[in-house]
C-alpha cells in the first residue's frame, strides 16, 4: 500500500478576526512567571524558524538529485512515444501519461476542452528557491502544439517563514502568502480559459485572483477561499503528484485533491460505526 508522506504543508496566510482579550486576572507573581514562560516559548519559535530554513536548504540540496531521476522518467516516456508514433493503439495510455496523472489527482479542474491540450503535456516539475525569498515553482512543460506558443507554463508560490514581528507568539510555521501565474500566449484566439456560459478550465490555474487588501471587502472571503484551495493544490502537486506520478497513472494511489469528498466519506464512516455500536447495544 502506498504510504502517506509525513510532512505538513505550509499554512495559508489568513487575516483572522480580532483576537479576544487574554485572561488578565493573574497575580503579579503569576504574571512574572507567565512572562518567563512566554520568553521560553519564543525561543522555541526561533528554533522552529531555523529548523524550517534548514529543511528547505536540505530539500534544495536534493532537488538536483531528484531531477536526475525525473530526467530519466521523461526520457523513458519520450522514447515510448517515438517508438509508437503513428502506431499507438487507442487503448494505450502511456503517450498521455501526464494527462492521466492529472485526471487521477484532481479531476474537477480538467474539462473535456482541456484534455486535447493536455495531451501535449510532456513533463511537470517543481523548483525551490531559498534566496532572496523562499518560493517554489510548478512548471508544466509542453511539446510544440496548435494551442499556444509557451514551452513552459509556470505557477509560483511564495512562502513566509518568519514570525510576525508585531505578534511573534502566534507563529505556527511557514505560510504561503501569495501566488503568481503566467501569461498564456494563445494562438488564433484559441484561448481555453473560461468565458461566459463556459465550464471551468484547467488553465484558469495560471490566472489566480488577487486578494483584496481590505478584509471588509465583500469579495475578500470568497477570494481567500479560492486562494486557499489554490495553495493546497500547488503544494499537493509538488509533494505528491510529481514524485508519485507513476502510481497515480496506474491507479495504485487515489487521493484526489478534493477535501469535500474525503470529509464526506469520513463522516459517513463515523455515522456507520456509531450505528453499528448502537445496534450492538440494542442486542
Amino acid at each position: 500500500m502506498e504510504t502517506v508522506r509525513n510532512r505538513n504543508p505550509p499554512r495559508v496566510k489568513y487575516t483572522a478576526p480580532q483576537k479576544a482579550e487574554p485572561v488578565s486576572n493573574f497575580t503579579e507573581k503569576e504574571k512574572k512567571t507567565i512572562t518567563e514562560l512566554k520568553q521560553l516559548y519564543l525561543e522555541t519559535i526561533n528554533l522552529d524558524v531555523a529548523l524550517q530554513r534548514d529543511i528547505y536548504n536540505i530539500e534544495k540540496k536534493y532537488e538536483d538529485k531528484h531531477n536526475i531521476i525525473f530526467d530519466k522518467r521523461k526520457k523513458i516516456l519520450e522514447e515510448f512515444r517515438k517508438q509508437n508514433h503513428g502506431d499507438v493503439e487507442t487503448t494505450q495510455s502511456v503517450p498521455n501519461f501526464w494527462l492521466r496523472v492529472l485526471k487521477a489527482s484532481y479531476t474537477e479542474f480538467i474539462s473535456k476542452r482541456d484534455e486535447k491540450i493536455l495531451e501535449c503535456l510532456s513533463d511537470i516539475r517543481s523548483r525551490l528557491y531559498n534566496e532572496p525569498v523562499v518560493k517554489f515553482d510548478i512548471e508544466f512543460h509542453f511539446d510544440p502544439n496548435d494551442y499556444f506558443t509557451n514551452k513552459v507554463l509556470t505557477k509560483t508560490y511564495f512562502l513566509n517563514c518568519l514570525p510576525d514581528p508585531d505578534d511573534p507568539l502566534v507563529y505556527d510555521g511557514a505560510e504561503i502568502y501569495k501566488c503568481e501565474g503566467c501569461v498564456i500566449d494563445w494562438k488564433q484566439s484559441k484561448d481555453q480559459t473560461k468565458t461566459e456560459n463556459q465550464e471551468p478550465s484547467f488553465f484558469e490555474f495560471f490566472s489566480p485572483p488577487l486578494l483584496p487588501e481590505d478584509t471588509l471587502d465583500p469579495n475578500y472571503c470568497g477570494v481567500n477561499a479560492m486562494l486557499q484551495n489554490d495553495f493546497e493544490v500547488g503544494f499537493y502537486l509538488k509533494e505528491r503528484v510529481i514524485p508519485k506520478a507513476v502510481i497515480f497513472f496506474t491507479g495504485e494511489i487515489s487521493d484526489c485533491q478534493s477535501t469535500s469528498g474525503s470529509e464526506t466519506e469520513s463522516d459517513d464512516t463515523e455515522d456507520e460505526s456509531e450505528a453499528e455500536e448502537e445496534d450492538g447495544v440494542d442486542k
